[in-house]
């Protein structure tokens, strides 16, 4: 079989269908969510999602022993992409830019393709996956007016990624080829690579400014990659920001 058996296992899971276990009702956090149906984002996540994720979320689905970095176990609630500070739960709109992006260098694609309805019903039922939706949840950083990428603020920003050791992980010229990188794993103890932060795609939760500094701030949930809320103000923070975006090649 080989390399066909991701793929029977695709046709024969979707044959068969997946047991009805929709989970309780959640709080919501956008406007948005509230219309939406986690009964219709079931329905389509046992079509689109099922394989990697598994039935119940736990990230065991007939695919995943395939698929490099292993799918994420959603009924734990850690998210590798969220504003809200570490330990926090994403909120509604990280969850839906999370399925319209995708996650870059991974096998989770950008669903970008599926009408917006559909994906702010996959989120209802997504939060249906974990019970630690039914927590308080945090509040979302303060992103804030960028820092001009000044010279002065890239050549803090180059001395801050020196200094606070990112070259490690990230390498010096920031292409993920750091002394570290082989021996990383993130919190199940699987292989992970840091990203090659010259190639702007490779970003996981976005290229843009604020998604850089969102990302530094809160860092990535269940990886390597830390917060450096408490380390970093929030000046820091925009410098090296501004540093990163002047690496970027392609």
């Amino acid at each position: 079989m080989g390399k066909q058996a991701p793929f029977i296992a695709l046709i024969m899971l979707a044959s068969v269908g997946v047991p009805d276990t929709l989970g309780q009702e959640v709080p919501t956090d956008t406007p948005l969510l509230e219309a939406s149906s986690a009964k219709a984002g079931k329905r389509l996540y046992r079509r689109k999602c099922v394989f990697c994720h598994g039935s119940n979320g736990r990230g065991d689905g007939a695919v995943a022993r395939y698929v490099f970095p292993k799918p994420r176990d959603l009924s734990l609630g850690i998210f590798k992409i969220r504003s809200t500070p570490t330990g926090g739960l994403p909120t509604d709109q990280d969850l839906f830019d999370t399925l319209t992006r995708g996650l870059p260098g991974t096998t989770m694609p950008s669903w970008s393709n599926l009408k917006e309805t559909d994906r702010w019903n996959l989120v209802a039922y997504m939060k249906t996956l974990s019970s630690k939706f039914q927590e308080e949840r945090l509040e979302p950083i303060l992103i804030g007016a960028p820092r001009l990428p000044y010279p002065e603020s890239v050549a803090s920003g180059r001395r801050l990624y020196l200094e606070a050791d990112c070259w490690q992980c990230h390498g010096m010229l920031g292409k993920g080829d750091g002394p570290s990188s082989p021996t990383l794993t993130d919190d199940w103890n699987y292989p992970i690579v840091p990203a090659d932060l010259t190639v702007s795609r490779n970003w996981r939760g976005g290229n843009r400014p604020q998604d850089i500094f969102r990302s530094i701030t809160v860092g990535i949930g269940g990886t390597p990659m830390p917060s450096w809320q408490d380390a970093l103000t929030a000046d820091q923070i925009w410098d090296l920001t501004n540093y990163l975006l002047s690496i970027i090649q392609q």
